[in-house]
């Protein structure tokens, strides 16, 4: 594992979407496949975002998160870092930013992410 992507960076980066950071881009180039990893939290925040019409997909959900699975290895939340996810200094609301990022601690792995709270927050290094 080199690096971990929040959820819009594994959406941007499947997309090809030129949203996705140039450093953010740089490293996903230059990792090896299996490398650039995803939280299982991911894939349910994304299937959300597309039942709520937030992310327009061309093709079913299943089939979607099937894919990024299969490109991006998921990693478990445990018990480890949902206890560390609720410790963090990161504003309320947000769920699954705190689990990603408490993640990306536990791994000691970047994190791809364009999040201005969590960039802010210097808990862990970020790339965009």
């Amino acid at each position: 594992m080199k690096a971990l992507l929040d959820t819009h960076a594994v959406v941007w980066a499947a997309e090809s979407d030129s949203r996705l950071g140039s450093e953010a881009s740089a490293l996903l180039q230059s990792l090896k496949a299996g490398e650039a990893v995803i939280s299982d939290l991911s894939l349910l925040e994304i299937a959300m975002l597309a039942k709520k019409g937030r992310v327009a997909l061309r093709v079913p959900i299943r089939n979607y998160l099937n894919d990024l699975q299969k490109h991006f290895p998921v990693l478990p939340v445990t018990s480890d870092i949902a206890a560390s996810a609720m410790e963090l200094e990161l504003p309320p609301g947000d769920p699954f930013d705190r689990v990603i990022v408490a993640t990306a601690r536990h791994h000691k792995l970047p994190l791809l992410t364009r999040d201005r709270n969590i960039v802010a927050s210097g808990l862990v290094r970020t790339v965009w």
